[in-house]
């Protein structure tokens, strides 16, 4: 049996290893069954790119921007564009205009809803006095750019988090074929190692089989969709163990 925690992504990295591994482990070792060694490998070969194929065709979420990253772009812009408002000589806009009476540091401290309506009500009133504001085009611009990741970022965070893509029938049907091809080879090798008087040796070439994974960007967390084994049945009080 193929651990039932292999997720369609570790099938590439559970593949390649075992054909990496039936090449240096098996290969030479009884030399009338390297021609099956072989035919494993192909067919171990094939299986994998036909998942990798499928996966290729999958939609990939977007990639998340960096929240902490916004919130400290943001937070700049805001103390920066305050400082900038006050060196302007003559004072042609009131700053309270901007900030609604606080202070920019105070405001820049405020979480993300209300940092996000701050700055789009910042460039909003710049977008009104434009012709009061030298170089009001530029900073336009920065705070619209920042209005839109804080907007990105707190759809982010209302949103359900999404580590993998989410199995589809496609997906679902080619992982069952790939462990198909991956236990019809577990079953090659383990009589080739019964020969060879060698059965240890097959966590070393699966390594979904063995305690500690040799294989890199694998783990033991349920694919999703795969639902959790059942726990075994514990023994009656008073059975016989070989009942």
């Amino acid at each position: 049996m193929a651990d039932p925690y292999i997720d369609p992504f570790e099938t590439k990295i559970y593949g390649k290893f075992a054909r990496e591994q039936m090449a240096a482990v098996l290969m030479g070792k009884v030399a009338a069954l390297d021609g099956m060694v072989e035919f494993a490998m192909g067919k171990q070969l094939l299986a994998d790119q036909a998942m990798s194929d499928v996966l290729d065709r999958q939609p990939r979420p977007a990639p998340e921007l960096d929240t902490a990253e916004v919130l400290d772009e943001a937070r700049d812009v805001i103390v920066r564009f305050g400082s900038y408002l006050d060196s302007l000589k003559g004072r042609p806009v009131d700053p309270r205009l901007f900030f609604r009476g606080e202070m920019p540091s105070v405001l820049a401290r405020r979480r993300i809803t209300k940092l996000t309506a701050a700055v789009g009500h910042i460039a909003d009133e710049l977008e009104r006095q434009r012709e009061k504001v030298r170089g009001a085009d530029v900073w336009l611009t920065e705070l619209r750019e920042v209005h839109e990741k804080l907007g990105v970022v707190e759809r982010q965070q209302r949103a359900t988090r999404v580590e993998r893509i989410e199995l589809g029938p496609e997906v679902s049907t080619a992982r069952e074929a790939w462990l198909g091809v991956y236990n019809a080879n577990k079953s090659l090798v383990r009589g080739l190692l019964a020969h060879l008087g060698k059965p240890e040796l097959l966590p070393h070439i699966f390594d979904d089989l063995a305690e500690v994974h040799r294989a890199t960007g694998v783990s033991d967390a349920l694919p999703p969709g795969q639902p959790a084994a059942p726990d075994a049945p514990s023994a009656q009080p008073g059975a016989s163990p070989d009942a």
